[in-house]
């Protein structure tokens, strides 16, 4: 029983430190900065943490020239992004996790 118990207390332990954080919240103006660029033929719709921050963002056709970007503005913290895709399409989707800090400055370029 004690084993038992033990087990319990170690995964709830380990449960509470690795939990989900919420982000640090950062003062305005030092907020950090993610800038998503599309190096694709496809429109995507960006995610991040499953908040759509931009829908169809533009498509290239030359190589290792990007289309359109977005720029969100993030708290510290660890975020999920994410280039969603149509059903049907060439391309495919892809999805990154950041760790930003306040006035930091990141980019994810979709290829």
């Amino acid at each position: 029983m004690k084993k038992a118990t033990f087990l319990l207390g170690f995964v709830a332990a380990a449960a509470a430190f690795t939990g989900c954080e919420e982000p640090l919240a950062c003062e305005e103006g030092n907020k950090a900065t993610l800038t998503v660029y599309n190096y694709t033929a496809c429109t995507p719709n960006i995610e991040v943490d499953g908040e759509v921050v931009a829908t169809d963002l533009g498509a290239t056709f030359i190589e290792d020239v990007p289309g359109d970007s977005v720029t969100v503005e993030l708290d510290a913290g660890t975020y999920t992004i994410k280039a969603d895709l149509p059903l049907i399409t060439l391309c495919t989707e892809q999805t990154t996790t950041i760790e930003t800090m306040c006035g930091g400055n990141y980019t994810w370029e979709f290829r």
